[in-house]
C-alpha cells in the first residue's frame, strides 16, 4: 500500500497481493469514493487498478455487463492484444495492413461474434470515468465501446487473459450482482470460475468480483440463491472463514473524513464553510460513528455548501445525520455522569480512564513495553439496567482515549453468531466482527452461546476468541447478561477467563424506587402529558411494591416504560380521549393496586381472629406488641418496613400453624405482603436424595411462598446430619441465602420445641440475626382444652353436656400426666378424644334408632389412662 492511500484501503491491498485467484471485494467501500493522503478523490475502480498493478500485475482488465470489455491504461491494452501497439503506431497504414493480413483465428472450439476471427481489442477499449464524475488516475485509452461483443465473446475473452503464462494479468468484474445476475453466458461464466478457482496455488493471475454486499456470508448467500455457481459459493464459504476479512473495504475514518471536508472547503464550489474551528475535530468524530459512506457525506457536505451554511455538530444533529453522543455539547463523561442510578458502574469506568491515560502517558515516554491491560468488558445485571447504553460510552470512551478509531457499537446476539449448519457459524461470527473492527461488539445474553458450547455455540466462541486476539488493537467485546448466568459463559472456555479478567467485570444493580419512579414520570412527561398529586404519591408506591416484590430478570426501566404505556392507556379509556383532563389515581393499572397502601384496619380489627383464638395469652401479647411496633415504624416513616421472620417455640399442637395462618393476612393488612398467604413445608419437602437436589428444592418452596409465608414445622429437623452428607444443613445454608435475598418479599416462620430450636439456631452462623421475633407457646390447660373440645364438636354439629365435660377434663389430664413429653395439646383432642367419642357414640346409638346422635354423653368419652 503507498503511503499517501486512504487507510481503508490497506486490505484491498494485502488481498491484491496474496496468491488467490479469485478475489471478492465487499464492503461499504466497494461502491465509496476514496480521499487519500495527498487529497487526492477516487473511486474503487482507480483503487484497484492502483492496488492490482502495485501488486505486480502488468495487466489490468475491467468488465461490466454494459460496458463489456475495457481498460484503464494503455499497457494493460497492448499486453491483452501485443497486435494493436504496432497498428496504433502505423496509424492508418496500419490500418490497411491489418486489412490485407489474414484475419487471426481462435483456437479450435472458442467463436465470437465474427465465428472464430479475433476481434481486436483496440475497438472494445473506452475512457474510464469513475462513478460520479470523478477523473481516473491511469492515462486514458484511445477507442470506443464495441457493441456488438457479446456475453459469451466477453467470457471467453476474460478466460483466455486468465489462462495467459507469459504475464500477470488480472480481470476485473465490476457490480458482481448483476453480472451473475443477467448474463446470458451464465453457463459459461459458472465455468470458468469452477476452473479459476481450481487454479489455487499455482495461479499467477487473479479474477476479482466487487459486490456490494456487506459481508462475505451475504456473498455466499446471494451466489447460492441464484442456484447456478456452486464452485463460486464453496469460494466465498472459505473466504469467509478466514481471519480478518479478505477484500472487505470499510466505511471512511476520522482522518479521511477530515481530509473530505478540507477539499471541499479548499477546492469546493461553491467552498464549504466550517462553523466553529475547535469543534471540527469532534464533529468529525461524530460523522465517522455514523458509519457512512464518503460519498454519502460527499452529497450532504455539497448541499451544506450550496445553502451557505457552514459545517458544525448542531447542524448536523439538527438535519439527522448525526446521532451519536460524541456529537453533542456534553462530552462521553459528563454524559455518563448524567446516568441515574449507576453509581458502581460510573467509578468502575473511571479507574479505567485512568489506567488507560497512564498508560498511554507512558508509553508516550518510552516507559514500559508490556502489553496493556485488557479493554473487553463483561456487564452483569438485569434487563433495562442500561448496559446498552454504558456500551456505547465506552465506545466512545475508547475512541477519545485512543484504544478504538472508531468506537462505534455493533449489537449482537447468540441467534447473530451461530448458524444452523456446518461452516455457516464460522461465516456469521467472522461477518459480525468485521463489522464491529475498530469499534464495540455487544454481545447481549451471551451466556446463550455456552448453552450451546459443545455445539456451534462452542464454535462462536473459538472463532470469537481468535478474532479478539488477531484483532487485539481493533476490536472490543463486551458481553453482557445475567449474573448468574454469564459465569456460566465464562468457564465455557478456558481462554474466555484470559480474554475477560476478574477485574473487568462490571455489576449493572437494579435501579432504586426512586430512580423507577422518576424514569416512569419521565416518560408520561415526555408524553406531554399532566397530571393530579394524587396520581404521583400512587404510583410511586406501586412503584416501590413493584421494586420490593420485582423477581429474576426484573425490567428495570423498561417495566417502567411498559408501566407509564400502561398508565396512558387507561387515561385515555377513562377520559374518552379528553386530552385536556390530567392523569388521576384509578389510572393506576389494576394489577399495581395490591402496592398501594391500603387503610390499616383498627387493632381490634386487625387482632380480632388472634382475639377470638382460645388460651395462648403470652402469643397474642407477643403479636400484639409486634403489631403495634410496625404500625409505629410506618406512622415514623423513616425507612422501609419489611415483614419480619419469627420463631415459635413450644410444644405441638398448641396453634403454632393457625397463628402463622393469621399472620399472613395480618403482614397483608398491614400492607408488609402483598399475598400473605401461607406454604406448611418440613424437612421432607427441603431435603434431596442426593448431593446437589436440596437446594433447587428448598428454593422451589421459597418461590411458591413468595409476598408470603413460608412456615417449616419441626424446622430442628433440618439441622440433623445425614450420615455425614448434611443434606439438612445445605437446606439450612440455601434458607439463610433467599431470606436475606428476598428480604421484604417473604416471612419465615420455623416451629419447634424450645430446646430443639436452640440447635437449629446454632446450625448456620445467619439464622439468629434473621429471626428477630420469637413467640413461645405454652401448653394448653386442662380448661382450655375442654373449650377446645366443645368448639370443634360445635363445628360438626355436637353437644356436651356439663357431665362431659368433666370426663373430658379428667382424661386430658390423665393423658397429660401420661405423656408429658410428647403430649399434642389441641392435636390430641383433634385427632384421638374426638374421634374417640365419635366411635363410642356411634357404637351405643347403633341398634336405637331413634337415640340422640347429636350429644356426647359422659360414656362416651374413653377411660383415662393409668
Amino acid at each position: 500500500m503507498r503511503a499517501g492511500d486512504a487507510e481503508r484501503l490497506a486490505t484491498l491491498h494485502r488481498t491484491a497481493a496474496d496468491g488467490d485467484p479469485v478475489m471478492i471485494v465487499h464492503g461499504p467501500g466497494a461502491d465509496d469514493a476514496f480521499v487519500d493522503g495527498a487529497y487526492r478523490t477516487y473511486g474503487i475502480e482507480t483503487a484497484l487498478w492502483e492496488a492490482l498493478h502495485a501488486a505486480g500485475y502488468e495487466c489490468v482488465v475491467f468488465y461490466s455487463l454494459h460496458r463489456k470489455v475495457y481498460f484503464r491504461d494503455e499497457e494493460s491494452r497492448r499486453l491483452a492484444r501485443p497486435d494493436t501497439a504496432r497498428d496504433t503506431a502505423k496509424g492508418t497504414a496500419g490500418d490497411a495492413d491489418a486489412r490485407a493480413r489474414p484475419a487471426r483465428r481462435m483456437r479450435p472450439g472458442f467463436s465470437g461474434p465474427l465465428g472464430d476471427r479475433v476481434v481486436t481489442p483496440a475497438s472494445t477499449a473506452v475512457l474510464d470515468r469513475e462513478p460520479g464524475g470523478a477523473p481516473a488516475s491511469a492515462p486514458p485509452v484511445p477507442g470506443r465501446p464495441m457493441s456488438g461483443m457479446s456475453d459469451a465473446h466477453a467470457v471467453m475473452t476474460l478466460d483466455h487473459l486468465m489462462r495467459q503464462d507469459g504475464m500477470r494479468a488480472a480481470v476485473v468484474v465490476l457490480h458482481a450482482e448483476e453480472v451473475l445476475s443477467h448474463t446470458v453466458a451464465g453457463r459459461a461464466l459458472a465455468t470458468v470460475f469452477a476452473e479459476w478457482v481450481a487454479y489455487r496455488g499455482s495461479a499467477r493471475n487473479k479474477c476479482v468480483l466487487v459486490s456490494r454486499k456487506a459481508s462475505l456470508a451475504e456473498v455466499r448467500d446471494f451466489v447460492r440463491d441464484l442456484r447456478g455457481f456452486p464452485a463460486l459459493e464453496e469460494w466465498a464459504r472459505q473466504l469467509g472463514a478466514r481471519r480478518g476479512g479478505p477484500g472487505r473495504v470499510g466505511e471512511p475514518g476520522e482522518a479521511e473524513l477530515a481530509r473530505l471536508v478540507h477539499v471541499l472547503r479548499l477546492t469546493g464550489r461553491p467552498r464549504l464553510l466550517i462553523g466553529a474551528w475547535a469543534e471540527l475535530a469532534r464533529t468529525v468524530r461524530a460523522m465517522a460513528a455514523t458509519a457512512e459512506p464518503a460519498r454519502t457525506w460527499e452529497q450532504r457536505l455539497r448541499s451544506l455548501a450550496a445553502a451557505g451554511t457552514p459545517l458544525d455538530g448542531a447542524v448536523l444533529r439538527e438535519r439527522g445525520w448525526v446521532t451519536s453522543a460524541a456529537s453533542g455539547r456534553q462530552d462521553v463523561w459528563q454524559r455518563l455522569d448524567g446516568l441515574a442510578g449507576l453509581d458502581a458502574v460510573k467509578e468502575h469506568l473511571a479507574g479505567m480512564r485512568l489506567l488507560i491515560e497512564a498508560e498511554n502517558r507512558m508509553r508516550a515516554e518510552g516507559r514500559g513495553t508490556a502489553e496493556p491491560a485488557a479493554h473487553h468488558l463483561v456487564f452483569t445485571g438485569n434487563p433495562g439496567t442500561g448496559k446498552t447504553t454504558v456500551a456505547r460510552l465506552v465506545g466512545e470512551m475508547y475512541r477519545e482515549l485512543g484504544v478504538l478509531r472508531r468506537g462505534h457499537l455493533v449489537e449482537a446476539t447468540a441467534s447473530t453468531l451461530v448458524g444452523r449448519y456446518v461452516g455457516e457459524t464460522a461465516q456469521k461470527t467472522q461477518a459480525v466482527i468485521d463489522g464491529a473492527l475498530d469499534g464495540v461488539l455487544f454481545i447481549d445474553e451471551a451466556y446463550m452461546l455456552a448453552d450451546q458450547a459443545d455445539g456451534f455455540g462452542g464454535e462462536a466462541i473459538g472463532a470469537l476468541l481468535t478474532r479478539m486476539e488477531n484483532d487485539r488493537d481493533r476490536l472490543v467485546v463486551i458481553a453482557a447478561g445475567y449474573p448468574d448466568r454469564m459465569k456460566d459463559f465464562l468457564d465455557a472456555n478456558p481462554g474466555l477467563r484470559r480474554r475477560f479478567p476478574e477485574a473487568n467485570v462490571i455489576a449493572f444493580p437494579d435501579y432504586d424506587a426512586g430512580t423507577l419512579a422518576a424514569i416512569a414520570l419521565g416518560r408520561l412527561r415526555e408524553q406531554g402529558l399532566t397530571w393530579t398529586p394524587g396520581l404521583e404519591a400512587d404510583l410511586r408506591r406501586a412503584v416501590e411494591g413493584v421494586h420490593r416484590t420485582r423477581g429474576p430478570g426484573f425490567g428495570n426501566a423498561g417495566a417502567m416504560r411498559d408501566l407509564a404505556d400502561d398508565v396512558k392507556r387507561r387515561w385515555v379509556v377513562r377520559t374518552r380521549a379528553d386530552v385536556g383532563r390530567p392523569l388521576e389515581p384509578e389510572d393506576v393499572p389494576a394489577r399495581l393496586r395490591a402496592h398501594l397502601r391500603p387503610a390499616v384496619p383498627e387493632l381490634p380489627v386487625l387482632l380480632g381472629e388472634l382475639d377470638q383464638m382460645i388460651g395462648l395469652g403470652p402469643v397474642k401479647k407477643a403479636i400484639r406488641d409486634l403489631v403495634a411496633q410496625v404500625r409505629l415504624k410506618q406512622r415514623r416513616n423513616r425507612g422501609e418496613v419489611v415483614a419480619p421472620h419469627l420463631l415459635f417455640l413450644g410444644p405441638p399442637g398448641t396453634g403454632k400453624t393457625s397463628v402463622a395462618r393469621i399472620i399472613g393476612r395480618i403482614f397483608r393488612d398491614l400492607g408488609l405482603l402483598t399475598r400473605g398467604h401461607v406454604v406448611d413445608t418440613g424437612r421432607a419437602d427441603l431435603v434431596g436424595e442426593y448431593i446437589g437436589h436440596t437446594a433447587p428444592r428448598t428454593r422451589e418452596k421459597v418461590q411458591e411462598a413468595l409476598d408470603g409465608v413460608l412456615f417449616i414445622d419441626e424446622a430442628y429437623a433440618l439441622a440433623r446430619g445425614d450420615d455425614g452428607r448434611d443434606f439438612g444443613r445445605e437446606a439450612l445454608d440455601t434458607l439463610t441465602q433467599e431470606m436475606e435475598n428476598l428480604r421484604g418479599r417473604l416471612t419465615v416462620i420455623a416451629a419447634g420445641y424450645p430446646e430443639e430450636m436452640r440447635a437449629f439456631l446454632a446450625a448456620n452462623t445467619g439464622l439468629r440475626s434473621r429471626f428477630t421475633v420469637q413467640v413461645e407457646f405454652p401448653d394448653y390447660a386442662p380448661e382450655e382444652l375442654v373449650r377446645i373440645l366443645e368448639s370443634m364438636a360445635a363445628a360438626e354439629g355436637y353437644r356436651l353436656p356439663d357431665g362431659t365435660r368433666a370426663r373430658a377434663l379428667a382424661w386430658l389430664a390423665a393423658e397429660r400426666r401420661a405423656h408429658p413429653r410428647d403430649f399434642g395439646n389441641a392435636r390430641t383432642v383433634r385427632e384421638q378424644l374426638l374421634p374417640q367419642m365419635e366411635v363410642r357414640l356411634a357404637a351405643r346409638t347403633a341398634d336405637a334408632p331413634d337415640a340422640d346422635v347429636d350429644t356426647f354423653l359422659p360414656q362416651d368419652v374413653p377411660d383415662a389412662a393409668r
